[in-house]
């Protein structure tokens, strides 16, 4: 009787302990290690938008090629390769979902663009708006007044 009573104490202690740890093994120093990481937080990588647990799209393309080092110490090595790719498939790269399409923002740096434009790399149904072309913005009445501008000279 006394040894389950002292492997139950053992086995509520180590609960204690180590259950927390779990949650601990969250890493939210990588928010700010990709560019407006703190507008669209853990949910950049992660299922859970509180973080920890499974990686979503864009968690994974990160924690398989993009870490300095493999594991929980390892930091996000943001730049133009992980900017250009599409994790999520929408058609818009990673870096024009978080504002630096070329890639080139640094750690430390002010947040690149828009805040409010950021997108979610990791969501298909999330991406910027497209910008439209000149033509695009062009109404006919315009080129037509274009066109009777350049006759007339």
């Amino acid at each position: 009787m006394m040894r389950q009573a002292g492997f139950a104490t053992v086995l509520t202690l180590a609960l204690l302990t180590f259950g927390p740890a779990a949650r601990a093994w969250a890493r939210p120093f990588r928010v700010a290690q990709i560019p407006n990481g703190l507008v669209v937080g853990c949910a950049a990588c992660h299922v859970d938008p509180a973080g920890g647990g499974p990686r979503n799209v864009f968690g994974q393309q990160i924690g398989t090629r993009f870490l300095s080092e493999p594991g929980p110490f390892g930091n996000v090595v943001w730049g133009p390769e992980l900017a250009a790719m599409d994790a999520d498939g929408d058609g818009s790269t990673n870096g024009e979902e978080l504002g630096d399409p070329d890639g080139s923002w640094k750690g430390g740096d002010p947040a690149p663009g828009d805040p409010t434009a950021v997108t979610k790399p990791q969501d298909a149904d999330s991406y910027p708006p497209s910008v439209p072309t000149a033509v695009a913005q062009s109404t006919w009445a315009q080129v037509k007044g274009l066109v009777k501008e350049l006759l007339d000279r």
